[in-house]
């Protein structure tokens, strides 16, 4: 991108959107932890975990893409 100060901007932004995806990680593995039984480490419902398994899968996948997006941002030669 020729426009630096736009490159940085949204460099900024985007680490901002890395650092509110592993606080949504974080949050997300404390509903884990409360939905399985204290007691065997079963699932309290099965439908809720699987249907939660997912959500988390799509937030490991926005990660995974956040640091995709950085690293070309970072790329020397893309500068």
């Amino acid at each position: 991108m020729k426009d630096k100060n736009s490159l940085e901007n949204i460099m900024q932004v985007i680490k901002s959107i890395e650092d509110n995806n592993w606080d949504n990680l974080d949050l997300a593995n404390g509903v884990d932890m409360m939905l399985i039984s204290n007691n065997n480490g079963t699932s309290k419902d099965k439908i809720l975990t699987e249907q939660f398994d997912e959500l988390r899968d799509k937030l490991e996948e926005t990660i995974n893409a956040t640091n995709e997006f950085l690293s070309t941002l970072n790329d020397d030669d893309y500068e």
